[in-house]
């Protein structure tokens, strides 16, 4: 906190020397004060950067500061309080909850896969973390579906196929944006559309799109022809997803809480900068492969294959996003098409 405020100090400072170079403003100028306070709480102070004998009352909200009211116990090494209000909690950024590759555990911990422990039970690899302690984290298999392309949530890992149908494959998806060519896409990324970094917001509009092709009156849902045609079959089966030795109902990592990642966040799980160019091989593949391979030793987890993945985010009306995980390339692929696997992500 005292860095925060001595950054304050140093920003009021500097905007003030901007008014006039010329003369250096005084701590009375800067609104600062001898007198104390009655009414500013413990350590809400910042020093005039001239005089220190001054001061002036910064009163921040616990929230605008970054602290919250959950508990962080399971997870975090050093937790710190708000000094207006002790209820609010952060995690100190300099130990992060969690790195990149690391096993994430459905008690909200996480840890290298060189400590994995059997007492625990494995959700995920994480792939992305910020600074509040959170972060994403990738399904440990690839999700299957039986011969009609219909996916069992009781058995999600080892049904007779390993590749989906996307769905609504003649369904023009008007609340998604079109990001319909590599350019197009490429500076919606460097700019950080923020549409293309919410698959869980995707995949919410994606459950609720409604096929227009006329033949759905006919076809039942049993059949490849309903999956490819007719339900949004990739948001379903996201929503429907549990992992093995989790409750359905779990509030954490339950159905409903895991979701089909945009083509942004399965360029972070690549590791791809979005900012300039990368080599083929993405700084977070090594990583993520390194720990699922670990994992599959353990019989708990798969690789991800060298083939197409899909995202969330609509290429063209007909055609969704994907990525190569072998040379990490993406394309646009059309909705009919059935060779295209399914990984989960998950916010935490």
């Amino acid at each position: 906190m005292k860095y925060v405020l001595f950054l304050i100090a140093i920003l009021f400072s500097n905007q003030a020397l901007a008014l006039d170079c010329s003369k250096q403003p005084t701590c009375e100028e800067l609104n600062y004060s001898k007198e104390e306070n009655p009414k500013c709480a413990d350590n809400g102070y910042i020093l005039c950067p001239y005089d220190q004998t001054y001061k002036k009352c910064v009163q921040y909200s616990c929230e605008s500061l970054g602290f919250t009211q959950s508990d962080k116990s399971a997870w975090c090494s050093e937790i710190i309080t708000c000094p207006q209000n002790s209820v609010y909690t952060a995690c100190n950024c300099l130990k992060p909850r969690c790195n990149i590759g690391d096993v994430f555990y459905a008690d909200g911990s996480c840890g290298d896969v060189k400590d994995y422990t059997a007492d625990k039970v494995p959700v995920g690899v994480v792939y992305d973390t910020n600074c509040a302690g959170g972060g994403k984290a990738i399904n440990l298999k690839d999700l299957t579906t039986n011969n009609n392309y219909l996916f069992d949530p009781a058995k999600p890992y080892t049904n007779t196929r390993s590749t989906f149908y996307f769905g609504l494959s003649q369904t023009n998806i008007p609340d998604l944006q079109n990001y319909w060519s590599q350019e197009m896409l490429s500076n919606a990324l460097k700019s950080h559309s923020a549409g293309l970094f919410d698959g869980f917001e995707n995949t919410q509009i994606l459950l609720k799109s409604v096929s227009a092709n006329p033949a759905c009156t006919t076809y039942t849902s049993g059949s490849a022809e309903y999956n490819q045609y007719c339900a949004p079959t990739v948001a379903q089966a996201a929503h429907q997803f549990y992992p093995p030795d989790v409750r359905q109902n779990d509030p954490i990592f339950g159905a409903g809480k895991w979701y089909v990642p945009s083509i942004a966040e399965l360029e972070e799980l690549f590791g791809r900068s979005f900012d300039k160019d990368e080599s083929p091989e993405g700084y977070n593949k090594p990583l993520i492969d390194a720990t699922l391979k670990a994992l599959k030793e353990k019989g708990i987890a798969d690789p991800l294959t060298p083939a197409w993945y899909w995202s969330s985010s609509e290429c063209t009306e007909f055609s969704m996003w994907a990525l190569n995980w072998g040379a990490g390339k993406v394309v646009g692929y059309r909705r009919s098409d059935d060779h295209t696997h399914l990984r989960l992500s998950i916010s935490f």
